[in-house]
């Protein structure tokens, strides 16, 4: 069952803290950006709201939530997400923490390509600096996958969630084995689930997991089990594997993988080893002396240039003719039909606290209207939505260009101009990259929108196949001002679930366009990106790209 939030206690009023819009959704709470001010001073926070109640039926008691909070507050490190506070009411456990104010690591990841091999290993090595100093902390995170990996606005990864996360280390030295089963499937070192286990190597297992996805674009396996047909065939020819994607990765990066995913815990390399790797010892080019972004942009762009979406008559005739692979979930678990944003249940949970200076538009407020209404006295309709769409990093992942080198260049000039723009206006970088922009009429666009759901198994209601009848409907209930959210419903080739939005909002006033965003509630997110490229290239005729 889903619940919205007015349906439920009012959230807490918290102290210096302004609470503004929903970026994250989770089984029993959701993430606001929030605006911490106290004695003149604001910063741009997240804060985690957990429904006790809704956590109770999840077996998740209030004593391993502040757990949770104490283990997180003990581990400060550059690299994973400082809990600023904590607290609690009748109804709600709060956690007040840093912001990973541009998203998830792999939204950024093309899914079957990967990044470039400087950006995997720039971000591996961070990963395995948060992994090595919580360890020598006695904490084990076991949860360790790409949904708990968020980038700051410098570009530096930062590891998050520590709510599955155990002390398996005294001080006094002496440890204790782990017995829970717990953390997701593909990531799970083959120990995890058959027995007592070291959370240590385990860790270590799923930090090349990690590497791996990011190399490939592409999971290992479903499951570290012998049923499994890809884990079978990796253990039988003891990691000797030259198949795709597996000869796709760097003979370094080969190596190391090679070296930790092996089935005994006791043969795997320890983190020191890992860092004295050859592979991950050598100099990156992102990084600076501490091992932290030296340059954001570039690394922005080298993310980028893989992040293309293709809407040529062959791709579209591609998706079109692809058989679905992502089947209806069954009726009991539909979320509701079309409703409007409802992410605010209270006046004061409104997103209206002021525009902060040096933070992304995702973490504040959508204000970019005062701004556009200035550029509108200058500039016609055309010339402004061109100044205002082209301002946003995700307009990039429709550039059409001959090469990957030339996508590259012209990606380059464009993330200087935008280095000009982040610095003049902050609101105008956004934190998901899974949207797009359009300028056609409202009903074209939702009809556009279902009909591209339909075709690819994810409508997310019973009845009502006819998308122009339900516009219409909707029309004369007066239910297309505002913001318009489509649920997604269904499950991906693995039948796991794919659950989200996609939220159509106006983006100025009095300008014909609008943001069409996907925002993932439950899913992987290499699925939630093949899901978005789908759906936006069956849209294409709808879709504003750059002439």
């Amino acid at each position: 069952m889903s619940y919205k939030l007015s349906q439920l206690a009012p959230l807490p009023e918290l102290k210096h803290v302004h609470i503004g819009k929903t970026i994250g959704h989770g089984g029993f709470g959701v993430v606001k950006s929030a605006v911490f001010e106290k004695n003149g001073v604001s910063k741009v926070i997240a804060v985690k709201f957990v429904h006790l109640d809704m956590a109770r039926q999840q077996n998740i008691t209030t004593d391993m939530l502040a757990r949770e909070a104490f283990i997180q507050r003990e581990c400060r490190h550059p690299n994973v997400i400082q809990l600023i506070d904590f607290g609690a009411d009748i109804n709600w456990v709060w956690f007040a923490m840093e912001l990973g104010s541009n998203g998830e690591l792999f939204d950024k990841i093309e899914p079957d390509l990967g990044v470039d091999e400087d950006v995997a290993q720039f971000y591996f090595k961070q990963l395995i600096n948060a992994v090595s100093f919580i360890h020598s902390k006695g904490v084990a995170h076991r949860d360790i996958k790409p949904e708990n990996l968020v980038i700051d606005k410098n570009g530096n990864l930062k590891l998050t969630d520590f709510g599955l996360a155990s002390v398996f280390k005294k001080k006094n030295g002496s440890k204790r084995m782990c017995t829970t089963a717990c953390g997701s499937p593909p990531y799970l070192a083959p120990e995890v689930v058959s027995q007592k286990y070291d959370p240590e190597p385990s860790d270590v297992w799923s930090c090349c997991i990690v590497l791996f996805v990011l190399l490939t674009g592409q999971i290992a396996w479903e499951m570290p089990h012998e049923e499994d047909a890809d884990f079978r065939f990796y253990m039988e020819r003891k990691g000797e594997v030259l198949i795709s994607p597996w000869n796709k990765i760097p003979l370094g990066a080969l190596s190391l993988l090679r070296k930790v995913l092996v089935l005994e815990p006791l043969d795997r390399l320890g983190i020191e080893d890992i860092k004295r790797h050859p592979w991950v010892a050598k100099k990156n080019k992102f990084a600076d002396q501490n091992g932290m972004c030296k340059d954001p942009m570039r690394l922005t762009t080298s993310l980028l240039v893989n992040l293309y979406i293709n809407l040529s008559d062959a791709e579209f005739n591609k998706i079109s003719q692809m058989s679905t692979q992502i089947s209806r979930s069954a009726a009991g678990t539909q979320p509701p039909k079309y409703v409007m944003d409802d992410t605010q249940p209270a006046e004061i949970y409104k997103e209206n606290f002021r525009p902060i200076g040096g933070f992304s538009a995702s973490q504040e407020v959508y204000t970019e209207h005062s701004k556009r209404r200035k550029l509108k006295e200058d500039l016609g309709d055309d010339d402004l939505i061109f100044a205002t769409i082209s301002k946003d990093p995700a307009s990039l992942q429709f550039l059409n260009t001959n090469s990957v080198v030339n996508r590259e260049r012209l990606i380059n000039a464009k993330m200087s101009n935008l280095r000009i723009e982040q610095q003049r206006y902050p609101a105008l970088f956004a934190e998901s990259l899974t949207r797009f922009f359009s300028t056609v009429a409202l009903d074209q666009l939702l009809i556009t929108i279902l009909e591209a759901l339909s075709k690819l198994g994810l409508r997310s209601y019973l009845g009502e196949d006819d998308s122009e009848l339900y516009v219409e409907n909707l029309r004369k209930n007066d239910l297309l001002s505002g913001v318009i959210t489509i649920p997604i419903n269904g499950r991906d080739s693995s039948k796991a679930p794919i659950v989200g939005n996609i939220k159509v909002s106006r983006m100025a006033d009095n300008l014909d366009v609008r943001k069409v965003e996907f925002l993932k509630i439950k899913a992987d997110p290499l699925e939630w990106r093949r899901v978005f490229k789908r759906v936006t290239i069956l849209c294409r005729d709808v879709v504003y790209v750059e002439k």
